[in-house]
């Protein structure tokens, strides 16, 4: 390839990313339960900083952008495991399992 064709590497300040209305809409996204998850975790945000709007951004380094949405992903993901105590606290049992597990 030569220089030519080669696309200028930008350098900016920030790098700003912006979704189109309903570009990423499908049919399958609504019915996704992670869509609702996500949605709920914005809805909350906005709700705990008493801000009521249809658009949403988050900005920040990128490491702490990535680890924030991997927070989530991560709740997300064992948000069904169950953590219940054993009666002798005092003894592991690694054979025990929670119910959805097996």
């Amino acid at each position: 390839m030569s220089r030519r064709n080669r696309p200028e590497i930008k350098y900016p300040e920030i790098a700003v990313f912006a979704l189109s209305k309903e570009s990423q809409m499908n049919e399958d996204v609504h019915k996704s339960e992670c869509y609702y998850f996500m949605l709920d975790k914005i809805e909350q945000m906005m709700r705990m900083n008493n801000v009521k709007s249809n658009k949403f951004g988050i900005s920040g380094y990128k490491e702490d952008v990535a680890a924030y949405l991997a927070f989530y992903l991560e709740v997300y993901l064992y948000k069904d495991i169950e953590v219940r105590l054993m009666d002798d606290i005092n003894e592991y049992d690694p054979d025990i399992m929670p119910d959805n597990f097996r």
